[in-house]
């Protein structure tokens, strides 16, 4: 038996919106057609469709000194991370 290779995806911090993160984390995670881009669907999707290993890069700091965006990227950091504990495909690690 052997072991899948993790898959790796690196959030982009340059990202300007939590739609737009949404978007990304869906396209990169391939997520089913019925993703609906909230943090309920991200759960969701994050803890019963993904299958195989997959690292999920975060940045530490999101660039752009939106307030606002940070507040919402953190929620669905929070998220991940409650997923990750649920589903042992998914890690989440956070780059320099």
């Amino acid at each position: 038996m052997s072991d899948a290779t993790e898959k790796r995806i690196i959030i982009p911090p340059e990202l300007t919106s939590v739609e737009a993160i949404y978007e990304y984390l869906g396209q990169s995670l391939e997520f089913p057609e019925y993703y609906g881009g909230n943090l309920d669907a991200l759960y969701d999707c994050a803890t019963s469709d993904i299958c195989d290993p997959v690292c999920v890069v975060w940045p530490k700091d999101w660039t752009g000194g939106n307030p606002y965006l940070y507040l919402l990227a953190m929620r669905v950091l929070g998220v991940l991370l409650d997923a990750a504990q649920e589903n042992p495909n998914l890690r989440i690690v956070q780059a320099d």
